[in-house]
């Protein structure tokens, strides 16, 4: 794995849901990082006395850190289709979601293949496909 940090640029920290704190590039695709903060603003109320992480902001974090590794900034990757996505257990406050994702195609259809761990234990597996806006 090769140990290049992608940072996020102030003008990504002001958008209402930062889903990544650590993209690294590995073979074939990247390492991502994620910690999942109770006090979180977005996640206010999303369970409040058991704080999960909604699978559908999983997604967003894939998201995100697809952008980051392709483009090295936010909003330039959308979503083509949610080819498979299996949750194995929740992801709670205090966790650190670890995506291991393995990219393959080109800017006009990128597939990813995700797997999401929590302590080394698989949370959720997704499968997508994506295109550059430009």
């Amino acid at each position: 794995m090769t140990a290049v940090r992608h940072p996020l640029s102030d003008a990504a920290r002001r958008l209402p849901l930062v889903a990544v704190d650590d993209v690294r590039e590995s073979d074939g695709g990247f390492v991502g990082r994620k910690r999942i903060v109770a006090d979180d603003p977005y996640l206010a109320g999303h369970f409040p006395d058991l704080t999960v992480y909604p699978g559908v902001f999983l997604v967003e974090s894939l998201q995100q850190m697809l952008e980051l590794h392709i483009d090295g900034a936010l909003g330039g990757i959308e979503l083509v289709e949610l080819g498979s996505v299996r949750f194995s257990r929740p992801a709670l406050a205090g966790d650190e979601l670890v995506f291991e994702t393995a990219v393959s195609g080109d800017r006009a259809s990128l597939v990813t293949r995700t797997t999401c761990s929590i302590d080394g234990q698989r949370c959720a597996r997704i499968t997508a496909t994506w295109r550059c806006r430009t």
